[in-house]
């Protein structure tokens, strides 16, 4: 796909929000899971609540693994449309240089 370096900068800026936002939302994502087990194992039986969570468990692993294979693979493609290596990422004025080309 490509990409105009604005949409580049802006899609790199993006992956690390949410990427900072991932482990929230994934620890966030427990509380329904933990609450319906509980009412399976106060309402149905516990060995029921115990395969309940764990398969909520496996569910938030898949999702929280698959969401960040999404965020890398949108930072190496909208590196690659900058004509950047993954070294540059290190940078520390990185964020500076992105809102530069984002404001041109």
């Amino acid at each position: 796909m490509a990409m105009t370096k604005k949409q580049a900068a802006q899609r790199i800026l993006d992956s690390f929000e949410t990427e900072s936002r991932r482990k929230n939302r994934t620890i966030l994502s427990l509380v329904p899971a933990l609450a319906t087990s509980a009412a399976i194992a106060v309402y149905y039986s516990y060995e029921v609540a115990i395969g309940c969570i764990l398969l909520f468990l496996a569910l938030i692993q898949f999702g929280h693994e698959r969401v960040g294979k999404s965020i890398e693979e949108s930072k190496v493609a909208s590196i690659a449309s900058l004509g950047w290596k993954m070294e540059d990422l290190d940078d520390d004025d990185l964020v500076e240089k992105l809102n530069k080309i984002i404001h041109k």
